[in-house]
């Protein structure tokens, strides 16, 4: 998909959301775990061997997203492990992942910085940026026409979706507040 389509970019960060609200939403498991990080473990080494694209989803900050997702599932899976192995109640267990996410934060930060700070990370894409600059012009006629296409408003979605579109924050809440299909890492 990366040596012939340039919008790659967009599945990876799809992939990246729906494992994130999966984890979110109390439905991690092993299972997950293992399927993301063979995805982007293999895709992200397909995705370097294509000449054109070279590094970019390590340095890129359209690709971060799927990147910070899979070290989060990194240091999930450790603090699963660790419940297991040590046989944590589910309070350990929530405190131990709270100084766990903490430390590895306190060090993801300053590291960061300090790739930021020495020019690391590359500024967003043309495609990008014309999205969110209203009538940004860069010269490439295939990324002006895409960037021309805004968001729609409220009531476009509205009219479209009618009570769905109210529902839909009441379902979303209804599927994170309910416990009973969850499951966790035991």
């Amino acid at each position: 998909m990366v040596a012939t389509w340039g919008g790659y970019i967009f599945i990876v960060n799809m992939i990246g959301v729906h494992a994130s609200l999966l984890v979110a939403t109390g439905r991690y498991s092993t299972n997950l775990y293992r399927a993301y990080t063979l995805y982007f473990v293999i895709g992200t080494f397909g995705a370097t061997c294509v000449p054109v694209v070279g590094w970019a989803p390590l340095r890129s900050l359209e690709q971060i997203g799927p990147l910070v997702a899979f070290f989060v599932f990194q240091i999930w899976e450790l603090c699963c492990h660790l419940r297991r192995k040590w046989k944590l109640n589910y309070l350990q267990y929530n405190i131990l992942r709270l100084k766990i996410f903490g430390a590895v934060g306190l060090v993801a930060a300053l590291v960061c910085s300090q790739l930021f700070a020495m020019g690391y990370f590359g500024p967003l894409g043309a495609r990008i940026r014309g999205l969110f600059v209203k009538h940004t012009r860069t010269g490439n006629p295939l990324v002006d026409s895409v960037a021309e296409h805004q968001p729609g408003n409220d009531d476009a979605y509205y009219r479209y979706l009618h009570n769905v579109y109210v529902y839909i924050c009441v379902c979303v809440c209804v599927c994170v507040h309910s416990s009973s299909n969850y499951t966790r890492c035991l």
